[in-house]
Formats: structure tokens, C-alpha cells, sequence
């Protein structure tokens, strides 16, 4: 995530837009709010950190897999589960006139809001899943940020990807028994993946692993997310480095850790992904007062 896509976290709960509002929100103390309801639909996706989501007086530990879904009404609250409160999060706010509008068009869409209605508030979702999710929102916010000519539009194209993505998704986790091969060996592949981060993960090592061609390794992948395998693998060797660097772990020993052979080509990738170096990245989280104004 790059550094111009975090917002400063505000405890406004009450929308501006007329249809949506989308952020990404990376913050070292994080306080928790006070029980509320909205009068539009909320999408809370966590990303790092240990957080519990109160909702009508029940508490449930997230973890960066979860997906929340708040419909309008109902009562909740995120609260920090410990006295480490570094907390990352995508928060997606949607009208329900718009909502009601996507859903005229693509009534799929409705899928995991009839469940979130009837109490269904928690998705759990694989590495794979959530990532591909990830995408769809990273795109979302840059296309929100941007000047670009039909930006409303296209906008409302990206929501509703997301938003059918995610009902595709919950679906299929409903009716276990629609899902393919590909779907098992490309979540198996990025469970791999996820935990082995500090070891060889080149293609071929791969498809000697998964007795498969790396011609289809790289079709899967491609056609899943959007992005290449070494692509993927990159920026999840990134994300560990920067939540170790957050947190104040000696730069030296981070990217040691997570795959980079060299201080120069973990800086050039670094500053490519986040937009700042590494070192001006730990003193962002250290010492950047936005980002404790809310303690």
C-alpha cells in the first residue's frame, strides 16, 4: 500500500458522499470507538494488527481474513484486544440508494447482505481470497483519488466487482462442492506461499511441489488476481518488511528475513511499492504525530 493511499483516521461516522466513501487506515495507536449505528452499509476489512469487532454486545477476534459486514442499524464497535495497538484496516461505506441501485442491476450482489441481515455479520476467507479482494479495493481507492476522465463511473464498474467478487466468494464457501481443481491449487499454492516467504519460491520450485507445468502455475495465478506469481510474491515479501519495520525491528535483520538477497534491490522495491524508503517508512510510524492524535 502505498503511503498517498493511508488516510488520517477521523471518528466520523456519518457519510459525506451521497454514495460511497472508501479508505485505507494504518494507525500505531489505535483507540477504540464507542458502540454506534450507521443508516448505510459498512465493509471493515482488516489487514494487520490484533482487533476484536463488537457487534449487539457480542465480541469476535478478527484476523486480516475476516471480512465484516455492518448493515445499516445495527450496533458495533472495533475494540483493541491488547496494549499493542498498531492496526491497519479497509473501511467501505455504501449508501443504500446506491446500493439498492447496484443491486436493481446485478442482483447477485445481494447475496452476502441477505446473510449480514439475518445475522451472518463475519466472513472468513483463505489467503487467496483476500488478496484478490485487496486488489479490487486498492483499485477502488486509486481510482477515488484520481482526476481521470469518467472516474464516477468507473467507479461504480469497480464496486460492483468488488461487491460481486465478494458475494461469488461467500457462495461459494456456501455450496463447498461448486468449486473447481484451479480454484484448490491456487489456494494451495498461496498458502504456500504465505508460509514459506523466507525460502526459494521460484516458479520451477513451485511446480516441482505441485507436480503441475509452470505454464499453468502462471496462467492460474495471472487470471486469479491480476497479477504476476513474482509479482505477488514481491509485494507479500513487502508487507511482512513493513509491518517488522513499523514495529522497530532493525532494518538489516527484516529483509534478511523475508527473501532479499541484498540491502539495494529490497530499497529499490521497497520505495517502488510504499513510495518512501525504508528508513523514512519506520520514522513515519515512530514519529509522525497523525497517527497518534487519536490516542
Amino acid at each position: 500500500m502505498k503511503k498517498d493511499l493511508r488516510s488520517e483516521f477521523n471518528r466520523r461516522q456519518n457519510m459525506i458522499e451521497e454514495d460511497y466513501e472508501v479508505y485505507y487506515y494504518s494507525d500505531r495507536h489505535f483507540q477504540s470507538v464507542l458502540p454506534h449505528t450507521h443508516d448505510y452499509y459498512e465493509f471493515y476489512f482488516p489487514a494487520e494488527g490484533h482487533i476484536e469487532m463488537e457487534i449487539s454486545g457480542t465480541k469476535t477476534p478478527l484476523s486480516y481474513r475476516n471480512i465484516v459486514i455492518v448493515p445499516p442499524g445495527t450496533v458495533h464497535r472495533a475494540v483493541t484486544q491488547s496494549s499493542e495497538r498498531s492496526y491497519s484496516r479497509y473501511v467501505f461505506w455504501i449508501s443504500r440508494r446506491f446500493y439498492n441501485e447496484l443491486v436493481k442491476e446485478i442482483p447477485e450482489i445481494a447475496y452476502v447482505m441477505k446473510n449480514a441481515e439475518e445475522g451472518k455479520y463475519i466472513l472468513h476467507f483463505s489467503e487467496a481470497e483476500y488478496m484478490t479482494l485487496r486488489t479490487r479495493l486498492v483499485r477502488l481507492i486509486e481510482e477515488n483519488r484520481s482526476d481521470l476522465y469518467a472516474k464516477h463511473a468507473f467507479a461504480g464498474l469497480c464496486i460492483s466487482d468488488l461487491l460481486l467478487t465478494i458475494s461469488r466468494m461467500a457462495f461459494e464457501h456456501d455450496h463447498p462442492e461448486i468449486r473447481t481443481d484451479r480454484d484448490d491449487l491456487f489456494r494451495n499454492i498461496m498458502d504456500y506461499i504465505e508460509h514459506h516467504l523466507e525460502e526459494d519460491l521460484s516458479l520451477d520450485m513451485l511446480a516441482g511441489i505441485f507436480f503441475v507445468s509452470k505454464g499453468h502455475i502462471s496462467h492460474v495465478f495471472k487470471n486469479e488476481i491480476g497479477i504476476s506469481l513474482h509479482q505477488y510474491i514481491l509485494r507479500k515479501r513487502l508487507e511482512r518488511c513493513a509491518a517488522a519495520i513499523a514495529s522497530g525491528k532493525p532494518i538489516r535483520d527484516v529483509y534478511d528475513n523475508f527473501g532479499f538477497r541484498d540491502y539495494s534491490s529490497f530499497f529499490r522495491a521497497f520505495k517502488k511499492e510504499y513510495g518512501i524508503s525504508p528508513r523514512d517508512y519506520q520514522n513515519v510510524y515512530i514519529r509522525d504525530p497523525r497517527l497518534t492524535q487519536n490516542v
